[in-house]
C-alpha cells in the first residue's frame, strides 16, 4: 500500500541545517568530548550526516526507545543505561520532538546516572499545544502534520527517503 506523501522539507535544505549545526557543535566542543545518544532508529540518518561534519572528539551511544505503532502513541518503553556517562558532556539527538516525552524519559534516565550536562538537539520541533519538553536546539518547526521521510517512519517504511514528507 503506497500514501500520498507530499514533500515538506528538501534534503538540500537538511543538510545545510546539519551543517551549521555540526559547526555549532565544533565550536562548543573544540577543547571537551562530547557523548552523542542517538534514539533507535530514527535519528541514524540525522547521527550519520551530522558526525560526518564534527571535527571534535566524540562517543556514539545508541538507545532503543519506543513511543508510536503506526501513528498511535503508546507507552514509552526504553532499554536501560549501559554505558558510562558520569561526569560526560551528553548530547541526545532524535528525528523528532512532538510532546517531548521521549526526551524527558531519556533525561531522566540518564540524570541518575549523574553526567556533567544535558543537551537535547532534533531534527523536527512539531509545534502542539500539549508540549511538555521543548529541546534546546532544533533544526526545523513544523506544523503538528504526520511526516516520514529521513528517518521517520510509518510502520517501518518511508525511513530510508532523502527528504521529509507529510504523510497524506
Amino acid at each position: 500500500m503506497n500514501h500520498d506523501l507530499t514533500l515538506m522539507i528538501d534534503e538540500n535544505l537538511i543538510q545545510s541545517r546539519i551543517i551549521k549545526f555540526g559547526n555549532q557543535l565544533n565550536k562548543k566542543y573544540s577543547t571537551s568530548e562530547l557523548t552523542i545518544i542517538c534514539i533507535l532508529k530514527g535519528a541514524v540518518p540525522f547521527l550519520k550526516d551530522l558526525t560526518n561534519n564534527l571535527k571534535i572528539d566524540y562517543d556514539i551511544q545508541y538507545l532503543d526507545v519506543k513511543s508510536y505503532k503506526g501513528i498511535k502513541r503508546q507507552q514509552i518503553t526504553s532499554e536501560e543505561i549501559t554505558f558510562n556517562c558520569e561526569n560526560k558532556n551528553i548530547l541526545i539527538i532524535d528525528d523528532i520532538c512532538d510532546t517531548g516525552h521521549t526526551l524527558i524519559h531519556v533525561i531522566n534516565l540518564l540524570r541518575k546516572h549523574n553526567p556533567k550536562n544535558i543537551n537535547t538537539a532534533v531534527l523536527l520541533n512539531k509545534q502542539i499545544k500539549s508540549k511538555e519538553y521543548k529541546a534546546d536546539t532544533s533544526l526545523f518547526d513544523i506544523s503538528n502534520e504526520f511526516v516520514v521521510g529521513y528517518g521517520l517512519d510509518y510502520n517501518n517504511r518511508y525511513r530510508f527517503l532523502n527528504n521529509i514528507y507529510k504523510l497524506n
